[in-house]
């Protein structure tokens, strides 16, 4: 398959016109926020809109299709994966971005397969899709945190994905809802690097005593 990124994108965008209209018009709304932000964060629009287009190209497939495609493609599948297959839609749809859209970025392939639950270190790109789909206009609605999120982001990502993240944790212990390892080892970490004094001088000398 041949073509630049612009290509790449009109292919994607009309793999996304089968899918259904809700779906749909939610990688709309999420396309409007990851160019806001985007644009705030001086990230490559093209990249921006092919990972926003591609992110969810499977989320409305039934579980048992998540996990026949997950292992067709060489998508690990883990024990939380079959608990929950919904959240094989973003390997997926990466793995079919590369052997199938010829999708090469390896930026934009991790912001398609991590937009869910997020990684401990992630490119800016990914940081933007994932926050994006978080606070997009009908997400605000339902969870109006979003809207702080939202404005946050626009100041600091990484603030932002640890506020998400913290608004997860609470869902998650409110309802009873297991906490996912891959999520969980990246909210610890950033957790880590926001209260950490990585960046900062230490505040006494350090010597051989202490």
């Amino acid at each position: 398959m041949t073509g630049g990124i612009q290509a790449q994108i009109e292919r994607v965008r009309a793999e996304l016109t089968s899918r259904p209209e809700g779906l749909q018009r939610h990688v709309g709304r999420v396309l409007t926020e990851a160019l806001d932000l985007a644009r705030a964060w001086d990230v490559d629009p093209d990249r921006v809109e092919l990972a926003t287009w591609g992110h969810d190209l499977f989320r409305a497939a039934s579980p048992a299709e998540l996990v026949t495609m997950a292992r067709a493609a060489g998508v690990a599948v883990e024990a939380p994966d079959l608990a929950e297959p919904v959240l094989l839609h973003g390997p997926v749809a990466a793995a079919v971005l590369e052997a199938r859209f010829a999708v090469s970025d390896d930026e934009v392939l991790a912001a398609v397969r991590d937009h869910t639950l997020g990684l401990s270190e992630m490119p800016m790109l990914a940081k933007v899709i994932l926050l994006a789909d978080k606070v997009e206009a009908r997400k605000r609605q339902r969870a109006p945190v979003m809207k702080q999120i939202r404005r946050l982001a626009r100041r600091d990502l990484d603030l932002a994905l640890l506020c998400w993240a913290d608004w997860k944790w609470v869902e998650e212990r409110t309802h009873g809802w297991q906490s996912h390892a891959q999520h969980w080892h990246a909210r610890a970490e950033w957790v880590r690097q926001h209260h950490g004094e990585v960046a900062l001088p230490p505040r006494v000398p350090e010597t051989a005593d202490n």
